[in-house]
């Protein structure tokens, strides 16, 4: 039974980096869902008060923490894509080694954007009883612990990028706009770097650039990165093929000369 497992076709190294790929908009689903179920689709106001703040977690407990729950799920789905990524980087030309493995690291501490605010909300709803005052300091702990560690994404997108311009190849891995649209997006996340200067407007935690624009493109993103990804593994032969040198001392077209 073993044998037959092994050998089918849903446990060919295909098919585990489809999983993989696949993985990336499972992440971005259930990381909105999350919101949603919480009811913080729009988010609570950062100008409430304490009372105000802890009656939604007291109010909607239970769906507070069934979101808090979805948005950690969301971080296990993040990592196979991240790896999968990761994975194909390799297969492009003259791809310094420190390119693939800076993805790999960024990806590994951009987990923790997924987890610990899923953790905060965890706890934040775990006494709703509580006094209000420290509900509120959670909450707003949550707020910026979610939307203002972006830069981690950026290097991320940044060497994704890097590895999508260098592939010279006649019919390269990924399309170039794929990388014109990975070095644009992290510029939309940036506006949440002053988060905690506002409580009121565009840069509030609620706000049109700190909230809905970041969320939007980071989950939109995360999908059509996974698309293409998909595209990248049917490519690949089925059984494998050579590495490219991962130190290269000279550029594609110093080779070619």
């Amino acid at each position: 039974m073993w044998d037959r497992l092994a050998e089918s076709r849903w446990m060919t190294p295909h098919a585990f980096q489809y999983y993989c790929a696949v993985s990336g908009i499972l992440s971005s689903v259930l990381f909105g869902l999350g919101f949603v179920v919480a009811d913080f689709m729009p988010p609570i106001k950062p100008w409430w008060t304490a009372e105000q703040t802890a009656h939604h977690y007291q109010v909607h407990t239970n769906r507070v923490r069934v979101g808090a729950s979805l948005i950690v799920l969301s971080g296990l789905f993040y990592m196979p894509f991240c790896a999968a990524i990761s994975s194909q980087m390799r297969r492009v030309p003259n791809l310094h080694y420190v390119v693939q493995q800076l993805q790999l690291s960024a990806a590994a501490a951009g987990l923790w954007t997924f987890i610990l605010p899923g953790i905060l909300l965890a706890t934040t709803s775990y006494r709703p009883e509580r006094n209000v005052e420290i509900t509120q300091a959670l909450n707003d702990l949550f707020w910026i612990c979610t939307l203002m560690p972006w830069p981690t994404f950026m290097v991320q997108n940044f060497c994704f990028s890097y590895a999508i311009i260098i592939d010279q190849r006649k019919k390269p891995l990924f399309p170039k706009e794929l990388a014109i649209y990975n070095l644009i997006v992290p510029f939309f996340w940036s506006g949440s770097t002053g988060i905690q200067f506002s409580k009121y407007g565009a840069g509030a935690y609620n706000g049109g650039i700190s909230f809905w624009m970041l969320g939007v493109s980071f989950c939109l993103q995360l999908i059509i990165d996974a698309i293409f990804l998909i595209r990248a593994i049917r490519s690949e032969p089925e059984g494998g093929e050579q590495i490219v040198d991962m130190f290269p001392n000279k550029t594609q077209k110093d080779v070619s000369e």
